[in-house]
């Protein structure tokens, strides 16, 4: 199978433009014979610390930020993985949508909400696997990619891929940047993702494909920044990264991979030996523990 990453600008007050982003993105994918695209997470609304992340939500898949997403999925014949600021009934989520050559598949909503991201969505409760096919698809949206046991949940599901879309902010820029400095950026976004990620793709026998948004987010905005380095990342089942950003800037970059089947090892021992059960047990066990030790940490001691 083949794959497009994409890691795109991306901005707040401007939802249109964005779209218009992934329809490029879609077009070169299609060139490309890819059956799948990923896109950033929140790519179609924006990310960043201002009341427009979720001024912009609609419901999925009836608004019609979804529905043009649909639209572009059966014209191109692809599964499009992309960001969008989810809309049900009170509370708003952030989401990925999954739409397969015009079909709506899905929602992978993000479970672990990062920083300020707390005061403006709920949280995710479910990890739905989504079978293109091909392959079949999981989800970890940014900050989900730190917690180990969503990369297992997965896996024990017969996950062949991992899709981590991120819109990962970097602090605050100067004014004016060096190539230098612009170039560490990206090697320190690079390099963070490797240090996870070769450890899930080997463990988990699966490939993983990461991209994230590019660029500030808030252009336009006063009185918020969000800036994010770009770059996508593609790790093979043996723990090899065979995919790395080729940029030196914060620019748009859309890179087409293909998916080989062989890399997968097969009668791969931690999946053949695990047992799910006992591990469970474990870990619920070990949760105990540490809840009990907590209470004991905040009770008050007595004269």
């Amino acid at each position: 199978m083949k794959a497009t990453l994409a890691s795109l600008h991306s901005i707040l007050r401007d939802p249109a433009e964005n779209l218009r982003r992934v329809e490029r993105a879609c077009v070169c994918a299609a060139k490309e014979g890819a059956r799948l695209v990923l896109l950033p997470e929140l790519m179609l609304t924006g990310h960043g610390a201002h009341p427009k992340m979720t001024a912009n939500a609609e419901s999925v898949p009836d608004g019609p930020l979804s529905r043009a997403i649909l639209a572009l999925s059966e014209k191109h014949a692809l599964c499009i993985c992309v960001g969008i600021a989810e809309r049900d009934g009170a509370r708003i989520y952030n989401s990925q949508m999954v739409a397969d050559r015009g079909r709506f598949l899905g929602l992978q909503r993000k479970i672990h909400l990062s920083g300020d991201e707390y005061l403006h969505f709920g949280a995710g409760e479910d990890l739905p696997l989504f079978d293109i096919g091909e392959a079949r698809l999981g989800i970890l949206i940014c900050y989900d990619n730190l917690f180990p046991e969503l990369a297992l949940a997965h896996a024990l599901q017969g996950a062949d891929v991992i899709l981590a879309p991120h819109a990962a902010r970097m602090g605050t820029w100067p004014a004016r940047m060096t190539r230098a400095q612009r170039e560490k950026i990206i090697h320190d976004q690079q390099q963070s993702w490797e240090l996870v990620h070769r450890a899930r793709a080997y463990d988990h026998n699966l490939h993983v494909l990461l991209c994230n948004a590019a660029g500030p987010s808030t252009d336009g905005l006063e009185g918020v920044e969000a800036n994010h380095a770009g770059t996508v990342m593609g790790i093979d089942p043996r723990g090899d990264v065979f995919l790395r950003s080729a940029k030196h800037d914060f620019s748009d970059e859309i890179v087409t991979v293909e998916l080989p089947e062989a890399r997968r090892k097969i009668n791969h021992p931690p999946s053949r030996n695990r047992r799910p059960a006992t591990s469970l047990d474990l870990l619920q066990r070990a949760a105990a523990a540490a809840s009990a030790a907590t209470l004991c940490k905040i009770q008050p001691k007595l004269p």
